[in-house]
């Protein structure tokens, strides 16, 4: 079908979710564009010490790497949703473990003894480096379990503009894991598939508020991290849990739950994502981020996942370079800023650090995640049931060879659900 026709029957249709989100989507393009994003939004703060990229164009509300944050939590919530209703808690628990953790220790140790001790020593501080009271040992030590409780390694980074922290992206994972942890005891109680309703009035509230907070701003141009009042809490492995920071993630990740449990209801239609287009930008540029802006965003972006087009449906199916991007991107920026990269202008510092990022990500997956990833169906069997061959099959000639029908039907069997790769 030309492509032109393609474009018009996915403007013009309106097709449940649960038909239009199939197996060829765009969830690893999208991840994969949001971990670029905050590396185009970091730029600023991190290299030439202004604020985060469309800040100010927002009225302060949100930056470019606020709104990737909660394209990733939207579609987070879906997966992993999908994800635990599929699977057993314990192997549920298991996977999202080996999916978050390998990488993430990796990107400690390599940020600890190989990044940390190059920039001592172009800061002509490795004498006291390693003994240092909040040096690379108690970076492990203090971070090694997802919640960051120590953001400096022995006093460097001291004259960057973000001084001192040696990797902030990493701040959300502790927020991810609790919701992963939230979706695990629903799903063990029964009630992701016995009582959606209870999930839909948790997210109702979550809104609620979130509309409640938004009213005491003018225009309701209340930032994406809205202040509450309310206490932190401080929880044994994910550390302090900021509640301005957990109610809006909590939002944007049951927005995604939501469109999975009731995906059957939920039609997508390319009229709608563009008026979701509009709101979303007119949201965000004179008001109503937070309220009106990020709902828009969850329907936009499900429409983009669902009519991707098929070449970039591709991206993350057997490399997936978001996750690695995401976690190494912003000491990789750190480092460059320390060596006055940013001097050369915005264009040469970003796309150094999108070289960079890219290529530590490549390697991260091909050394730890990947092979972590293998280990997923530990205690499950490696058999899968095929379905008989027909005596024709639909598409097929009576001389297609058996041979190939089986490697056909083991490759179906085995495919991994998107799920699986994040």
């Amino acid at each position: 079908m030309p492509s032109k026709y393609v474009l018009k029957a996915a403007l013009l249709t309106a097709r449940p979710l649960s038909e239009a989100l199939g197996r060829e989507n765009g969830f690893g393009f999208l991840r994969l564009l949001f971990a670029l994003s905050v590396i185009f939004a970091h730029a600023n703060p991190l290299g030439m010490g202004t604020s985060d990229l469309g800040t100010n164009w927002s009225h302060g509300q949100a930056g470019l790497g606020a709104v990737a944050v909660a394209g990733f939590f939207v579609l987070s919530g879906l997966l992993i949703t999908r994800s635990g209703m599929r699977l057993s808690t314990a192997r549920f628990l298991w996977n999202r473990a080996i999916r978050i953790l390998p990488g993430f220790w990796a990107c400690l140790l390599l940020t600890a003894f190989v990044i940390a001790p190059t920039v001592a020593r172009h800061e002509h501080l490795l004498n006291g480096f390693w003994s240092h009271p909040q040096g690379p040992w108690e970076y492990i030590r203090a971070n090694w379990s997802i919640g960051v409780n120590q953001w400096s390694i022995s006093d460097l980074l001291a004259h960057n503009p973000h001084a001192g922290s040696f990797n902030g992206s990493i701040w959300s994972l502790a927020y991810e894991t609790l919701c992963y942890i939230v979706v695990a005891a629903l799903a063990a109680t029964g009630l992701l598939r016995r009582a959606r309703w209870a999930v839909l009035g948790t997210v109702a509230v979550l809104y609620g508020y979130t509309v409640h907070l938004a009213l005491d701003y003018p225009h309701l141009r209340a930032p994406g991290y809205t202040p509450t009042g309310l206490p932190g809490w401080r929880l044994p492995l994910l550390g302090t849990i900021n509640m301005d920071m957990l109610i809006p993630l909590g939002l944007m990740f049951g927005l995604g739950a939501i469109a999975e449990l009731y995906k059957t209801h939920i039609r997508m239609n390319g009229i709608a994502a563009l008026v979701a287009f509009g709101i979303f930008m007119g949201a965000t540029r004179f008001g109503g981020y937070v309220v009106i802006g990020i709902p828009a965003l969850a329907y936009l972006l499900l429409w983009i996942a669902a009519f991707t087009p098929r070449p970039l449906t591709r991206i993350g199916t057997k490399v997936d370079l978001s996750y690695g991007v995401y976690i190494y991107a912003f000491p990789i920026q750190q480092t460059l800023t320390l060596w006055h990269v940013p001097a050369h202008g915005y264009a040469v510092y970003t796309g150094t650090s999108v070289v960079l990022s890219i290529l530590a990500a490549f390697l991260s997956w091909h050394i730890v995640e990947k092979p972590a990833l293998e280990l997923k169906n530990i205690g499950t069997s490696k058999t899968h049931r095929r379905p008989s061959v027909p005596h024709q099959l639909p598409g097929t000639t009576a001389s297609t060879p058996r041979a190939a029908f089986e490697k056909s039907s083991r490759t179906e069997a085995n495919r991994p659900e998107p799920a699986d790769r994040w």
